[in-house]
């Protein structure tokens, strides 16, 4: 039962993620590079980083109760490795950015990643709140 939540918990994460690099992608490129055309391989490139990213959030897992602390410090190594992976496949890539673009694009990767950890957490509370009721009718029932 782990595992099926684990990996549920890995496709939301991925497809919230995909949806909103896709998004980022876009609005980035209107206001930074509207004359440049992309081809077909270019919808390859919000799975990938969204899969990567995700994939680097098994830094922030844990056998054993964190501390706030450590959360907040294992997820900052986690937006660290994702930063880090978009500026650097970016940099091997050839694209060299204006310090303003680069600015705004490191700002909108921790948007991101901000954006998805609070839909995660927007979907764990509903998820909670509906196990919850329906525990205290399987309770109220069992009372009768």
């Amino acid at each position: 039962m782990r595992i099926k939540k684990e990996a549920a918990d890995f496709l939301t994460a991925f497809f919230i993620c995909t949806t909103c690099i896709t998004f980022l992608e876009g609005i980035l490129g209107m206001l930074f590079f509207p004359d440049m055309k992309l081809g077909y391989d270019a919808f390859f490139s919000p799975p990938f980083f969204a899969f990567f990213s995700v994939l680097f959030g098994l830094v922030t897992k844990s056998k054993k109760e964190l501390t706030v602390k450590q959360v907040w410090l294992r997820r900052g190594i986690h937006l660290l490795l994702i930063e880090g992976l978009v500026l650097g496949l970016n940099y091997s890539a050839g694209a060299v950015f204006e310090p303003v673009v680069l600015f705004v694009l490191i700002l909108s990767i921790a948007v991101v990643f901000a954006a998805v950890y609070a839909i995660m957490w927007v979907n764990d509370r509903r998820s909670a709140a509906m196990f919850n009721e329906k525990l205290k009718q399987y309770q109220s029932k069992a009372l009768e």
